[in-house]
């Protein structure tokens, strides 16, 4: 049995005197007369060919990185390592994947037979309002199970009809007056079901919906008290569905607009006390940081942001992160709302005028890259300190060793080990990145004697709500539990 694979293995390679052939008809087309001629008499030395014959035995021992030419030469296409792996990667994502969708309906049935055990129970029990709770569960119900027969795909393509918007308001705004809590989770999560059932390229267009119907109720009374009210209530499963509305209506700045009416920073404020009252990582925790993420694009809310110690909360989240799971979500979120905070002209001055602090949070932030955070937090650091790295923070650049510490952390990364080719198109991101904004800028055509480093234009915010086509991408976690 040897015999025959070791003869297969053999007989998949190119004969070595084809190859000498080709290589001798180029080169006599291309007139290469002189190395022609030593090619030649190098083939016909014994010596030379005993050499060859070595060689072409190790080949065909080992079928290990052969030149580029037996490659294309062989009878059979042979697949590349790195292309086996990649088909076992695809089959197990596919795997997981089908199993997560078969998940899925499985408790959706579940669901269902409980709301018809429900409907059981409704009619011994007569209770109108059990009933009506019943139909719009059943609706929610309803419109997520659609989306998991669509495997996960939209079905969505018309927005919500005016009609149904002006219904929901209405309900929402008679909820609130009945103070029926349970009622306005109802309605805030039917809008955001509705929200994630629509198609990535008309999601703009049912933010902009939303906001032309004054769902908040902000610019026809030019005040807040209706969505603060709402904020205020202590329970945290309206908490859950009015920050996760909030978050859908931030996701463009038409909607930051909206929700900071007037130049009114209210809801931000809220939306930064709930998120620092939330226990860490948690779903709340989540849309809060997604909404401030989504804000930061907006110049004019970032003071709201460093004047409610956001700098330091979010330090303080990555660094606890160090020790202990926290969603990930969380981290990627909060680290590009840093880097967005610190990018501003704003926070710069404050930093500058604040020399003790920014000290503190450039040393900090040094520091995380010793650590073992994962590499979309890595990235937002990095970028924090290319922002840092100027000439007005000499001193703390100097106090921290700044370039020194980047040197070591560039030179520690490129020898690092990667496990997976995922990994490695990581590292070399973040040493791309590095690369870009901590090296000197090519200074032959300036007549200054200052260096400066390279750092991101300044409308390179951080989106992490949007996916590479710029469409909306509208949060949904799998332990939401409303």
């Amino acid at each position: 049995m040897r015999t025959a694979n070791s003869n297969q293995g053999q007989s998949s390679l190119p004969d070595a005197n084809e190859i000498n052939e080709y290589i001798k008809e180029y080169l006599r087309y291309s007139s290469y007369s002189n190395t022609l001629e030593c090619f030649e008499a190098e083939i016909k030395s014994k010596q030379v060919s005993n050499k060859m014959l070595n060689k072409q035995q190790v080949i065909k021992q080992t079928g290990d990185d052969v030149p580029r030419i037996f490659q294309m030469l062989k009878s059979d296409n042979v697949k590349s390592k790195r292309e086996i792996n990649m088909e076992k990667e695809s089959k197990q994502f596919n795997k997981k994947y089908q199993q997560i969708l078969q998940a899925g309906r499985q408790i959706f049935s579940v669901s269902i037979n409980l709301l018809q055990l429900l409907h059981s129970l409704k009619e011994t029990a007569k209770n109108e309002n059990l009933s009506e709770t019943l139909e719009n569960y059943k609706i929610q119900l309803g419109k997520y199970h659609k989306v998991i027969i669509n495997e996960g795909k939209p079905e969505g393509t018309e927005l919500i009809t005016e009609q149904v918007m002006h219904e929901h308001k209405t309900k929402l705004f008679k909820n609130y007056q009945d103070k029926h809590v349970d009622g306005m989770i109802e309605v805030l999560l039917s809008l955001r079901v509705n929200a994630l059932q629509i198609a990535p390229e008309l999601r703009k267009n049912l933010v902009y919906e939303l906001i032309r119907n004054d769902v908040f109720n902000i610019e026809a009374t030019e005040k807040f008290d209706f969505v603060v009210h709402l904020l205020d209530i202590n329970n945290q499963s309206l908490r859950h569905a009015i920050t996760s509305l909030i978050s859908v209506i931030s996701s463009t700045l038409r909607g930051v607009e909206y929700l900071t009416y007037n130049g009114n920073m209210i809801i931000i404020e809220k939306i930064i006390k709930i998120l620092k009252e939330q226990e860490s990582g948690s779903v709340t925790q989540r849309f809060c940081l997604a909404i401030l993420q989504k804000a930061s694009i907006k110049d004019t809310v970032i003071p709201t942001y460093v004047h409610n110690e956001m700098i330091q909360w979010i330090i303080n989240l990555i660094q606890k992160s160090v020790n202990s799971k926290i969603h990930v979500f969380c981290l990627d979120f909060a680290s590009a709302t840093l880097a967005n905070i610190i990018h501003t002209p704003y926070t710069l001055q404050y930093l500058q005028n604040q020399a003790r602090f920014a000290y503190q949070v450039m040393e900090q932030l040094l520091k995380f890259t010793k650590d073992q955070i994962q590499v979309s937090v890595l990235m937002h650091v990095l970028i924090c300190l290319s922002y840092l790295s100027k000439e007005n923070f000499a001193k703390q650049m100097e106090e921290c060793r700044f370039v020194d510490r980047i040197s070591e952390f560039v030179e520690y990364y490129s020898v690092i080990n990667t496990e997976n080719e995922a990994a490695e198109i990581d590292k070399k991101t973040v040493l791309d990145l590095c690369a870009h904004m901590f090296h000197p800028k090519d200074t032959s055509l300036d007549n200054s004697e200052t260096l400066e480093l390279n750092e991101l234009k300044t409308e390179d915010r951080i989106r992490e709500y949007e996916n590479e086509q710029g469409e909306l991408i509208f949060e949904c976690f799998q332990d939401e539990v409303s």
